[in-house]
């Protein structure tokens, strides 16, 4: 399956954020969440709204709030919903069904997607996009200062094995080079580089913009979180 065994990890890990005890990791984590309601808001002029891997369904409750039957969720691994009688489906044929879609919504999940699995998901995106549609995606950054306290957060707080190496984690958090993989990209997001994903989705015929980093309204990568981006197919790609 495209997302694997991904989603309760991550999950686990928006729980963990949102309560955390640690005042910076609570600040990044509900300015993420606030940041993907307010963007999936604008896009709702464009059209149905499809959350890929949508979890119990708090974006899409959000934003049938907004309008109803405007966004349906796709997800075939989790049961608990938000609330009942959501359109939250497990089977992407009826996803297709609803088709098409101006956007579909991908929000902390790529850092844990294989190539292989990533090109499905760009796949299936293609085919239930509208021609103007595009993909809204949300993606953790693992460089840079803001890694610092990420590790803190994971190893102190959370009592967590530090998973980089000290070279490596001072190369990765002052300088921007990325640590290795982790060897289960599914629960650990070590060495993930955003940068290189725009590649890989660049490469798939796609064009890829950057929205806005998070939590800090600063113009870069470095120093942020969190990166919002969009992608849109390239006519005859």
């Amino acid at each position: 399956p495209v997302l694997g065994n991904c989603r309760t990890y991550c999950l686990f890990e928006l729980v963990d954020n949102a309560n955390s005890k640690n005042p910076l990791a609570r600040f990044a984590h509900r300015t993420r969440v606030k940041n993907s309601i307010r963007l999936g808001k604008s896009r709702v002029s464009a059209g149905r709204i499809l959350d890929y891997g949508c979890g119990s369904g708090v974006f899409v409750h959000e934003m049938n709030n907004v309008r109803p039957e405007l966004a349906f969720g796709y997800e075939p691994f989790m049961e608990e919903r938000t609330s009942e009688n959501l359109p939250i489906f497990r089977d992407f044929e009826d996803i297709k069904k609803h088709a098409p879609f101006g956007t579909v919504t991908l929000f902390e999940t790529i850092e844990h997607l294989s190539d292989s699995e990533l090109g499905d998901f760009l796949d299936r995106s293609s085919e239930v996009l509208q021609d103007d549609g595009c993909i809204l995606i949300s993606a953790p950054i693992e460089i840079g200062p803001a890694l610092i306290m990420k590790e803190f957060n994971r190893s102190l707080l959370k009592f967590r094995k530090p998973e980089h190496h000290f070279l490596e984690f001072v190369n990765a958090a002052f300088f921007g080079q990325p640590a290795r993989r982790a060897t289960n990209i599914k629960c650990s997001h070590r060495g993930f580089d955003f940068r290189s994903a725009i590649k890989k989705i660049e490469a798939r015929g796609w064009e890829v913009s950057i929205l806005k980093y998070s939590p800090l309204p600063l113009p870069s990568w470095y120093g942020n979180s969190q990166v919002f981006l969009t992608a849109r197919k390239i006519a005859n790609a």
